[in-house]
């Protein structure tokens, strides 16, 4: 009943009490800091940033929401890989799926695992030339955490081939978009 993200925590800590499989793969999404800003955050977040604008305390409220996750995850595991990113960035106050403002495609990205195979150097293996670490390389970094070889040719040519969709249904090369600002 409640949609504030915090709870996704408990939600998660009783689906993992009731499963005693080994291996999971769990999706939480997040409402995150979709308008209206005012539904996405509480009462903790505006005692901890009394001055802060709507849309920083869905900030503060997602940063809360993951360290609850993680704990919940860390809690009942010792064997884990945690990935965080958002669909889309955000066009403060206005929203996003406007026009080429690049704000709407710059977004976090966040992992940690316990697995030594799966780290810093994991990550940065997928980053492009151009210093970016594409959404477009998520499909290859799950792919890869779930045991699937990659061609490193196909990886190379994802890498040098960055590129967003628009909001008029157009594709253009990310570089294009980030140099116009």
């Amino acid at each position: 009943e409640d949609l504030l993200d915090i709870n996704l925590s408990q939600l998660l800590e009783d689906t993992l009490q009731k499963d005693n499989f080994p291996k999971k793969f769990i999706f939480v999404h997040l409402r995150g800091s979709h308008q209206p800003y005012t539904k996405g955050y509480d009462e903790v977040d505006k005692l901890a940033l009394p001055d802060a604008e709507a849309y920083d305390l869905t900030i503060h409220h997602t940063d809360r929401t993951i360290k609850a996750l993680y704990d919940v995850i860390n809690k009942y595991s010792n064997n884990y890989t945690v990935i965080y990113t958002s669909d889309h960035g955000e066009i403060v106050n206005v929203g996003h799926g406007i026009g080429d403002n690049v704000d709407q495609f710059l977004i976090p990205f966040m992992f940690i695992s316990t697995n030594q195979r799966y780290n810093c150097q994991f990550i940065e293996s997928f980053r492009g030339p151009d210093g970016y670490l594409s959404g477009l390389m998520n499909k290859y970094i799950l792919s890869n955490l779930l045991g699937y070889e990659i061609d490193p040719a196909i990886l190379d040519k994802e890498k040098n081939n960055d590129r967003v969709f628009m909001p008029n249904s157009s594709v253009m090369p990310f570089l294009e978009v980030l140099n116009k600002h």
